[in-house]
């Protein structure tokens, strides 16, 4: 019974949840322009994102590796 009157109790019943993350991946690329280096990229993400369809991954830097 719950606080309501008859029925089954409220508290400890299963609701849905959406929890958003943020993830931060590095990966080096052998290339001959951070333009290229960032086309490799985007080969690598769709790649990811095909296998895990809810990530999503976007660049925010791209420099040279000294």
């Amino acid at each position: 019974m719950n606080r309501y009157g008859k029925g089954p109790g409220i508290l400890n019943r299963r609701r849905a949840y959406l929890v958003e993350a943020e993830c931060r991946v590095r990966v080096g690329f052998c290339a001959r322009s951070p333009e290229e280096a960032e086309d490799l990229f985007y080969e690598y993400s769709g790649a990811v994102e095909d296998r895990f369809p809810e990530m999503v991954l976007e660049v925010t830097d791209v420099h040279e590796d000294n």
